[in-house]
Order: C-alpha cells, then structure tokens, then sequence
C-alpha cells in the first residue's frame, strides 16, 4: 500500500531553519542527538512554527473557518477552489483541505520528533521547548478536527475526527479517532504543554498562558462550561494581557504581534519576506485592494454590516472600508438599493437617486429615446419606521425583438451613499488581514486574544445560567468598543425575543468577525447558518440559503488523495 500522506509528513520532519522564526527554514538535520541539545531543541521548534505560516497552511487554516460562515459575501464565482468551501458544495479533491491536511501532520510529525527526542527536567529552558511542541500539536489537532470532525455535542464518541499519529514512524498508520478522543488528546497536550512551560515569552511564541486561552476553547467547544470558565479566567487574571483602548481597537491588526499586548498567541509574519507576490497571494489580498494590491472580492456580508450598524459609534466600523463613489466635486453620491424580498430577482440591482427640494428623486429613460423622466421617491412612515419605495423600470425585449422599458412594479429600497461595485455587489472591503507594519495585506493571523477569553467565559456563564455574570462580560467587550448608555445590556432588560446566549454569540460574531471563528460558533451550538443575503453563494442549482448543524456538510470531506494512501481512513458522508 502507499503510504503518501506519512511519508510526505516524515520528509518535512528533518528540517533546519535559522535562528529566527523570520529566517527560511529546512536544510537538513537528522543527527537526532542535535534535537536533543537545548540550540537543536530551539532550532527544531522553530521550524515547527514555521510551518504555521506557510501559504498551505495559514490560508486553509483560515479560509475554512471564515469563508464557510455568515460574515463574508463572495462578489462572482470563480473557478478556484476556494468556492466550494464558501458555497458549501464540498468536494474530496479541494486543494485546500488536502494542504491543511498534509501540512498540519507534516509539523505534527516535526513535533512528535522534538517530543520524542528532548529530555524532560534537565532545564526549565528545555522543558519550556517540549512544551510549545505539545502545545502546536494540540493546536494542529483541533484545527484538524474542527474541519474533518463533527461538533462535539454531536455524538462524539461515535462520530469520526481524525487520525492521532504520536510517532515519526511511517509504518505507523492510525486510522481516523472519534471526536472524543481527539479531543481527549489535545487536553492532555495542552495540559502537558502549560504543565512544561514555566517562562515568559513574546506572544509569537506558545506560552503557558497561550495553552490556557486554547484549553479555554477546547472546554467551551466540548460544553465543559465549568473548566471554560475556569481556564478563560486564569488568562484573563494573568495580569499578562491588556485590552487594547478604544481607540486603538481598529488599528489592532496593523501592529507587529509583539508590540499588541492583548495578543495571547499569534502566527508571526514579516514584513516583505512573508509578503506572497507583491501580496496577490496573502489571506488580506482577497478582502480588499490596496494601494493597487489585491483581489478584493469577498466582502463584509449584509447580515454582518445590519448588526454592527445597529451602533453607528461602534468602533469596530473601522475593520469594514466602504468603497464609495464621488462626483467631480468630490461629494458623496446617492444611490437605491433594491430590499431583496424576491429571491427570484436580482440581489444588487440598484438606481442612482438625487436628493432635492428635501425630497429623494430618480430618473428613468422610459423610452429609450435619450430623454430622462423624472419620478419622486416614495416615502411611508409608519409606527416611526421611515421606508423608501419606487418603480423597478427594467431594459427588456417586445415580442419582435425590439429593445423596450418595462415597470415590473413598485419595489421597497434601501437608500445609500452610492458606492463602487464588482458584478453589481458593493464593495465593502474588509482590513482586519491587512495593513500589518504598512504593508498592504500583511497580517499574523491571531490564534488567541483577550478579547476571546472575556467571550468564552461570557458564553460558559450564559450555558450555565450564570447570566449577570456574561452580561458583565459583555458589557466589557462592548465597552471597549466605545459603546455606552443603552448600547449596554442589563439581565432584565434584553431586546424583545433574545437569550443571553444569543446577545454573547451575537457580541462573539461582532468581536471576532473575520478571524476564523463564525462556522464552527455556529455549528457547535446547534444553530442554522443563515446565508440569506446577497452572495455569490447563491448562484447555480441548489445554493444553501440555511446549513442546519446537523447537515453532512458541516464537515469537509477527508482528501482522496489521502484515503487513496492509506484504505484505512473512512470517508464522511
């Protein structure tokens, strides 16, 4: 039998790289009493981080997280594969699934070697390294098991997660563990890992605290609210992070993890040496174009922008970049936007409007004969809801093939400042993946922050029934978003039909937009993804308005080319 999937892995085991994280790692090692020395144990471990930022690993790692979730809408189809995560119709020979796959147990492996070789007690600096090798481990293996495993509330001692490989033997061919042990084996290396590590680090490196915050995850993703609680305290209560203030929140992600003290872990990328072609091929370049770099096709989603505008003065506005239209003169411009109630019609048709005398008017070439009639917007109040409405005029074909306007009738619009468009989706560009150290789609992609860990212990007390106290926690998130007054939640007073779980999952949606979180948030708790807003998601035959969690494709299928490797590996259905 082949063995790839190992053997690809086993070559990326042996590998050399400098004496920074920054420096081009894999020249030869393989005298394995180097790795058992504390500079070959560092020079190992190095390499093992440097896998994270590789592009086959730190694009799936994020694109299966984000782009399977509500936050974002795709502006056109496209032939890369990309489009299959985003639309749901999964297929098994993804590109990106087979390299976070191949990847993810490549540096595993790299890391059962450092494990397997380096001596335990012989200095705190030693054991320090074991222990980030653990931790990176337990890391691979959840990001792992939340993309080829199903939630853990659903049956997890039955359902399939992935493989558990603790050696660097290529005869060694495990076959797929359920959930629960997977899971069970990431808490026991994270454990291990914040057992072994004893000093403090720069936030580009694991840390005892950086396997807390991931401990912390692990509970609330196993509903272990009590140890979710407990381990998103400790971190809170290091005394080793801070919140960003108010008015640095927006410039989060444009800071060097280093010089960010709310920063628990993150995967470290250097200006220019980790920059893809000119930045064509960074995660940043899909969600927006700056300074001429970039794709910029994937956009904030309607859903996302309808909660964050429900508070005009939240910060976290300056994470999305509105692409508006100017006139000559450079002012704004107006435009309607059609308020999609007929899923039949088109999602971003629009009709350029002007305001004058007080009044919203448009006009329409109704002949097509070059001369413009001009028609007022209509505007009904009612129980203090002002709505906007006009014709739906529409360039078609008479019988005899002869170009013709036609009023398909009156249509609700929603009336904004006109903007910029790719096939007829406004742009609403995103910045959180870009901007790092003035560099137009750098960014190190943030594995653990504060902010998370005040969320994960809001939503254990919300699961628990301990809602006061995930108000609180709430209310700090917010806060520092420089919300105040009303925009605050008080446990007797929640908007008409909300939990307090949905107001923490609703503030964990608004805080953690476009970092990976949103599919498995979704999922994990039982909920339907809602994707019933524009997006190329909705193209072709069949699209996915809703993804319930118990759907077979809240899980992606395991590469063929891996099950092609090793028989023994089942495939999700």
């Amino acid at each position: 039998m082949r063995k790839i999937y190992w053997l690809v892995a086993i070559l990326g085991v042996c590998l050399l790289p400098g004496c920074e994280i920054e420096t081009a790692p894999y020249d030869a090692l393989e005298d394995a009493q180097v790795i058992g020395t504390e500079d070959g144990l560092q020079t190992a471990t190095l390499g093992n981080y440097s896998y994270l930022k590789k592009e086959y690993f730190v694009k799936p790692f994020h694109y299966i997280g984000e782009f399977g979730g509500d936050n974002i809408a795709l502006s056109g189809t496209t032939s890369d594969k990309l489009m299959y995560i985003y639309n749901y119709k999964h297929t098994n020979d993804n590109y990106y699934t087979q390299r976070l796959w191949q990847y993810s147990y490549q540096d595993i492996i790299s890391c059962n070697r450092v494990i397997d070789l380096a001596e335990k007690g012989k200095s705190p600096e030693m054991d320090q390294l074991i222990g980030e090798n653990y931790y990176l481990r337990g890391f691979l293996y959840f990001t792992l098991c939340s993309a080829f495993g199903r939630p853990y509330n659903q049956n997890p001692t039955a359902n399939l997660g992935v493989p558990v490989k603790l050696t660097t033997d290529i005869d060694d061919l495990p076959p797929r563990e359920t959930v629960a042990k997977v899971y069970k084996q990431i808490e026991d290396d994270l454990l291990e890992a914040a057992k072994l590590m004893t000093i403090d680090k720069e936030n580009i490196y694991a840390t005892k605290e950086a396997a807390y915050a991931l401990l912390a995850r692990l509970y609330l993703y196993k509903e272990d609210n009590t140890r979710a609680e407990e381990y998103a305290t400790k971190v809170i209560e290091s005394g080793r992070f801070e919140l960003l203030a108010t008015e640095d929140l927006p410039k989060y992600f444009t800071k060097s993890p280093e010089e960010n003290k709310e920063t628990i872990f993150a995967i470290k990328h250097i200006k220019d040496k980790d920059y893809l072609y000119d930045g064509w091929y960074n995660i940043g370049a899909m969600y927006a174009q700056i300074e001429g770099q970039g794709w910029g096709e994937m956009y904030a989603s309607s859903s996302y922008r309808e909660l964050l505008d429900q508070y005009p003065e939240d910060v976290r506005h300056g994470f999305i970049d509105p692409q508006y239209t100017k006139d000559d003169a450079g002012n704004m411009e107006l435009w309607a936007l059609w308020v999609d109630e007929d899923k039949g019609l088109p999602m971003f048709d629009n009709q350029n409007i002007e305001e004058e005398a007080g009044k919203y008017v448009y006009f329409v070439d109704t002949n097509l004969d070059g001369k413009e009639t001009k028609f007022d917007v209509e505007k009904v109040v009612a129980d203090g809801v002002t709505k906007y409405f006009l014709d739906d005029w529409d360039r078609t074909k008479d019988d005899k093939g002869n170009d013709i306007m036609v009023n398909r009738g009156t249509r609700e619009v929603k009336i904004t400042n006109r903007m910029h468009d790719r096939n007829g989706y406004p742009k609403y560009y995103v910045l959180k993946c870009s901007k790092q150290d003035g560099q137009a789609h750098l960014w190190s992609p943030v594995v653990s922050r504060l902010a998370e860990m005040y969320l994960i212990r809001a939503e254990a007390n919300a699961k628990t029934g301990n809602g006061k106290a995930a108000l609180v926690d709430v209310n700090e998130i917010r806060q520092r978003a420089g919300l105040t007054g009303d925009a605050l939640y008080q446990l007797g007073a929640l908007p008409d039909g909300k939990s307090v779980l949905d107001i923490v999952l609703e503030e964990r949606r608004l805080e953690l937009a476009y970092e990976g979180h949103r599919r498995f948030d979704v999922f994990r708790n039982g909920r339907t993804l809602d994707r019933n807003y524009p997006g190329s998601h909705l193209a072709g035959n069949e699209p996915f308005f809703t993804v319930p969690a118990n759907h077979p494709r809240v899980v992606d299928y395991i590469p063929r080319e891996e099950i092609w490797a090793q028989p023994n590996l089942i495939q999700n259905p």
